[in-house]
């Protein structure tokens, strides 16, 4: 589920990129950029501690970018330097993060950021709500929207070159999506509670990016959930939908139980071409 912080301690600055989408978790808050996790914000004990991957922070070096390697250690080489540094290099960080992070996650955000229903993105379905547990714990789908009704829906993000959609038996993909379908059936009220909450914890928090989901949440009254995981496949070309319709498609739908006109499998070639009124058809 995605518990909330109730006392929240971290506010968005009146300066804000654009491209950043933040996670609010149980304790925490996630910083995304580029797909990737920039930041880990935490408030333990009253101090503010916050966390990035050290592969994010190597910086090159202005007249050379070689380190020299000496029998038993390496030249020491250029690192952002705290958070005044992070805010320096901030650009060259977010190149950083690219280059580590699967286009997949970049889609995925991408979609949360052109398309303002989607308020959630690597949604811990299972897990999370125990403290403690890890999040190796929680079956975690991809992106969670609400439509103009009040709708929420989940939906998983593939791209074409996903070995997981494609199989001789069973793809891999329709066993995630009927364990999300399970979870989301057995688990809607909590799952309703902690996003109450969470919109709750919005309207604590400064910046457009809180603001904009504070205006979503009040369009209507109450949340309701879609009990069907939704899948979308993307990024491929014209000669690759021949494929993707003759062997993929049939392999998910035979799995899923869906026929040619399910809405539930939204397949297009472009995510870029991916528009709210699509992700909610017939709901």
């Amino acid at each position: 589920m995605p518990p909330a912080q109730r006392n929240p301690h971290v506010r968005a600055g009146p300066h804000q990129d654009d491209d950043v989408f933040i996670l609010i978790r149980k304790n925490r808050v996630h910083v995304l950029v580029n797909g990737g996790l920039l930041l880990q914000v935490e408030y333990p004990r009253g101090k503010l501690v916050c966390k990035t991957h050290e592969e994010f922070l190597s910086l090159r070096s202005k007249d050379n970018s070689y380190l020299t390697l000496h029998e038993d250690k390496t030249s020491q080489g250029r690192r952002v330097q705290g958070l005044k540094g992070l805010a320096e290099h901030y650009k060259k960080v977010k190149r950083r993060i690219k280059l580590f992070t699967g286009r997949e996650k970049q889609v995925v955000q991408n979609l949360g950021l052109c398309i303002e229903e989607v308020i959630d993105l690597e949604v811990g379905l299972e897990g999370e709500k125990k403290e403690g547990a890890s999040r190796k714990g929680a079956q975690r789908i991809d992106m969670a929207g609400i439509s103009n009704d009040g709708k929420l829906v989940f939906f998983e993000v593939k791209l074409f070159d996903n070995s997981e959609i494609r199989s001789k038996g069973e793809p891999k993909v329709v066993g995630q999506l009927k364990k999300y379908d399970g979870l989301l059936g057995g688990h809607q009220r909590d799952i309703i509670k902690g996003y109450e909450e969470q919109f709750e914890v919005y309207k604590k928090l400064d910046g457009k990016f809180f603001k904009k989901r504070r205006k979503r949440k009040n369009s209507f009254r109450d949340l309701d959930i879609y009990r069907k995981a939704r899948l979308i496949i993307t990024d491929f070309d014209g000669s690759q939908r021949e494929f993707l319709y003759s062997t993929i498609l049939k392999g998910i739908r035979d799995g899923m139980g869906w026929d040619d006109k399910s809405l539930d499998l939204i397949v297009i070639g472009n995510h870029k071409n991916i528009k709210q009124e699509g992700l909610f058809r017939g709901l």
